[in-house]
């Protein structure tokens, strides 16, 4: 579950040193990328306009149609 995958990896962050966080965090931030894309077409499936989604995100419906516009 992506859920579970993210906790783990924000807990990891405190468990270790400097180096060990910030590979968390890089590890994060490629979970979190993964995920959102996966959640931006499933809502344009389940039928949600660009401006919809863009506006959940909090960015521009032209930022979230050239990042997904492909997808």
């Amino acid at each position: 579950m992506e859920v579970e995958r993210l906790k783990t990896l924000v807990g990891s962050m405190d468990s270790g040193g400097p180096v060990d966080a910030l590979q968390a965090v890089a590890q994060l931030h490629r979970e979190v990328g993964r995920a959102e894309a996966s959640l931006v077409r499933r809502a344009r499936t389940a039928g949600l306009s660009w401006e919809a989604i863009a506006q959940a995100l909090g960015v521009s419906k032209q930022a979230v149609h050239k990042k997904y516009g492909r997808c």
